[in-house]
């Protein structure tokens, strides 16, 4: 008897336990649901609301609780009084050949079946995909536009980027402004080469608050996994279907579901940069829906860290004070001489200037301070081995600067380039650029020299021509050449008449000539004092001769242009490899200064810079070597 009843009692639990499955499972599929909805600016917050089966709701039913504090004027809309950018639903088929014959067949009819329940003013767009992606109906709201889409199966092609099909998908609902989103994507098989992949795809979902339905469908390519982690992780679903025919009711069931969700919209009062937590009940439907977000921060952009501007790191440095006060000390020794030297106010000492006055000597105390610093150091330099070179370089530029002064200007300027550079770099090393100061100026007037000397060899051979004609003429040669600086250019009438001069004061033709020559580094001048010391000596045609001279200096010229033109590559490519490092650095320290950082903050990046820069030089110096030929 006691066997009987226990038996009984165990029969009974079972039976209850049984009963009771599938109690609970309707109890966990049918909860409320919420997801977040795009299209709403904070303050103002939108969520798609969800309810365990379809029916009538009001916003008195729906209480909004945000971090535990209950929200006030909540609105509560239906999928059918919806405006028309409130809901959008994207239907993504595949259109691979895997579903050729039947399966195509069923899912654009299963599609219709999704399209039945749809509202009036529910928009729709359908996406088809395999090897590429295509909109096969833009999002409309009728019902007979979407009837002619889905009236017949689409063109099947090789290729199954379902990936690609959803960003699609996406990119419509984006560019329709839809409120609340959803993609309802079917594939029979794996992904075979979209640029996206799942992760990517979902992630690009969630950040526009779209909902992702995938429908996988059993065949012998097919894998669940990619579709059910992309329909999960945006907040959708997945579902299986074990053969085509199974796709109308899943269709149905989706499209009962979408149908029948509710758009709930409010306005939060949380402070900025607050994590809310939000869960919505409704009267008379057990459980509640959670969902949550962040406030945005306000807008303050953090203050940037104070740095002192380059004029106040100018104006404060250690340097500008040493310069100042020498300057206001050499103002002050200039202010004190002026006032103790002797005034020239004497009305005799005035006239003894321009006639001879008894009694009255003409000093050199007249003269102005600068200009005796000036003779002085004048005098100084002229006991060098290089200073007369200078002066001659400087008439040969014809620089009307005093040497004294553009030697003095040269060295002020190079004082100011090295603390200009050094406060601009904040390093002494950068202030080692300033001492290209005086090879500028040096190249400035080299390159003044070579342009006179080059437009002097240019008119040597009319020149000699028109001393050969004079000759013919009957002229002498001093005269012949005195014709030649009637009718020449400069520089040559200069140079010519030079030679005139000295020959008219007793110094003999050929020094004259090579006066010039050594001026104007023109050895083809040479020339011409030969032929005038052999025509002096020996005598003969000199006219004859300077003709030969001149076709042969003209052919020179030819040779001269042909290597010019030929060497034009290696010159081109010197400035090319010179310039193409500092420019390279000047834009990476401008793009991106954190990456090239190092190389000016720390010392052994300094020596980097020197050794490159001093390596930059000498290969451009070797390059010009090897393409400049002298002829």
């Amino acid at each position: 008897m006691t066997r009987r009843v226990i038996a009984s009692a165990i029969l009974l639990g079972a039976i209850t336990l049984l009963t009771a499955l599938p109690s609970a499972a309707a109890g966990t599929s049918g909860r409320l649901r919420i997801v977040e909805a795009g299209g709403a600016r904070f303050p103002d917050r939108a969520f798609v609301l969800a309810l365990p089966e379809k029916q009538q709701l009001r916003a008195v039913r729906v209480h909004v609780l945000e971090n535990g504090a209950s929200v006030p004027n909540v609105s509560v809309v239906p999928v059918g009084s919806a405006g028309s950018g409130d809901f959008g639903v994207v239907l993504v088929i595949d259109a691979s050949n895997s579903m050729q014959g039947s399966a195509i067949a069923d899912a654009m009819e299963a599609a219709r079946a999704f399209a039945a329940h749809r509202t009036s003013k529910q928009q729709l767009a359908v996406v088809t995909f395999n090897r590429q992606s295509s909109v096969l109906l833009p999002f409309t709201s009728d019902a007979a536009t979407i009837d002619d889409a889905l009236a017949s199966p689409p063109s099947l092609a090789p290729g199954t980027h379902v990936y690609d099909g959803v960003a699609t998908a996406l990119t419509l609902l984006r560019a329709a402004k839809i409120a609340s989103g959803s993609v309802v994507v079917l594939s029979d098989g794996a992904d075979t080469g979209s640029r996206l992949s799942a992760t990517n795809a979902a992630a690009s979902a969630r950040r526009d608050h779209t909902r992702i339905f995938s429908v996988g469908i059993h065949s012998k390519s097919f894998q669940g996994a990619p579709l059910k982690k992309l329909g999960l992780a945006s907040g959708g679903d997945y579902s299986e279907a074990t053969s085509t025919a199974d796709l109308a009711r899943i269709y149905n069931q989706l499209g009962a579901r979408l149908a029948g969700e509710y758009l709930v919209r409010y306005r939060s009062s949380a402070g900025p940069n607050v994590k809310i937590r939000v869960k919505i009940r409704v009267d008379g439907i057990p459980g509640t829906g959670i969902g949550g977000y962040v406030t945005p921060a306000l807008p303050i952009a953090k203050p940037a860290p104070y740095h002192r501007s380059l004029a106040a790191e100018i104006w404060l440095s250690a340097l500008t004070m040493f310069v100042v006060s020498l300057g206001a000390s050499f103002l002050f020794a200039l202010g004190v001489m002026l006032m103790v030297r002797p005034r020239r106010g004497n009305l005799r000492a005035r006239m003894a200037q321009f006639v001879s006055l008894r009694g009255v000597t003409r000093e050199d105390d007249g003269a102005r301070l600068s200009e005796r610093v000036f003779v002085g150091a004048e005098r100084s330099l002229e006991a060098t081995k290089w200073w007369a070179r200078f002066v001659e370089t400087l008439e040969l530029a014809e620089i009307r600067f005093p040497a004294v002064q553009l030697l003095l200007w040269t060295f002020v300027g190079t004082f100011f380039a090295m603390w200009f550079l050094a406060i601009l770099g904040g390093s002494l090393l950068f202030g080692l650029l300033g001492l290209g100061v005086p090879f500028a100026v040096r190249a400035m007037i080299k390159r003044k020299v070579e342009r006179r000397r080059a437009h002097f060899a240019e008119q040597l051979p009319d020149n000699l021509q028109v001393l050969a004609s004079a000759l013919r003429a009957g002229h002498s040669l001093v005269g012949a050449l005195s014709v030649v600086v009637e009718d020449a250019a400069e520089p040559s009438r200069s140079e010519f008449r030079r030679v005139v001069a000295d020959e008219q004061l007793g110094v003999s033709l050929e020094d004259a000539l090579n006066v010039v020559v050594h001026r104007m580094d023109n050895r083809d001048l040479q020339q011409v004092g030969l032929v005038a010391a052999l025509q002096r000596e020996t005598g003969g045609n000199m006219a004859e001769v300077l003709d030969r001279v001149t076709e042969t200096i003209r052919e020179k010229f030819e040779i001269r242009r042909i290597v010019q033109t030929l060497t034009a590559q290696g010159r081109m490519s010197r400035w090319v490899v010179s310039l193409l490092p500092v420019i390279l650095l000047a834009s990476i320290s401008v793009l991106n200064p954190t990456y090239v950082e190092p190389l000016y903050k720390e010392t052994f990046g300094r020596v980097l810079l020197a050794i490159a820069a001093i390596m930059l030089v000498a290969g451009s110096l070797v390059i010009k070597k090897i393409v400049d030929i002298k002829l």
